[in-house]
């Protein structure tokens, strides 16, 4: 079950770039739920959630894959994408009139997630060193912060130039 949930259902054993698929569906999954009404608050739950049951599953990460921070464990680009992915519910994401829309909001989301994940600016390095689960996941929560503090700045400048 835990392997289960690391690959977030299996999408971590996919060949290629795991993190980007990951990210890919959690991005997918967003915009369905902003399509059928949730709200802000059940994505932030499921932030919480993934980040807490991937802090507890990734403590098994070497004993499950062999690695300190394996490709194959993915939930941890799931609770960062769910983190960057509320932008889309700001403001300026439902008003066509004063920003993109969540339908632009969501890659823009995932575009500034994958650059901080991939250059994972500090904190993010740092977190990293911490042990076990807690530096598999952290430093993707960090980028997730920082993804939607730039995709919350680009829906600001989309308004200001898109009045």
């Amino acid at each position: 079950m835990r392997k289960l949930l690391a690959t977030f259902f299996g999408i971590g054993l996919l060949p290629g770039a795991t993190g980007t698929y990951a990210s890919a569906a959690t991005a997918f999954l967003m915009g369905v739920a902003i399509y059928f009404g949730a709200p802000w608050w059940s994505i932030a739950a499921a932030a919480v959630v993934a980040t807490a049951v991937g802090i507890f599953v990734g403590e098994w990460a070497w004993e499950d894959f062999h690695s300190k921070d394996p490709r194959e464990f993915v939930l941890d680009e799931v609770a960062g994408m769910l983190i960057a992915g509320l932008a889309a519910w700001a403001p300026g994401a439902w008003a066509p009139w004063s920003g993109p829309g969540w339908r632009i909001t969501i890659p823009i989301a995932f575009f500034w997630f994958r650059v901080t994940d991939i250059l994972k600016p500090p904190p993010a390095r740092q977190l990293e060193k911490l042990p076990r689960g807690w530096g598999i996941v952290l430093d993707d929560v960090a980028a997730g912060l920082m993804a939607l503090g730039l995709t919350l700045a680009c829906n600001a400048l989309w308004g200001y130039v898109f009045p």
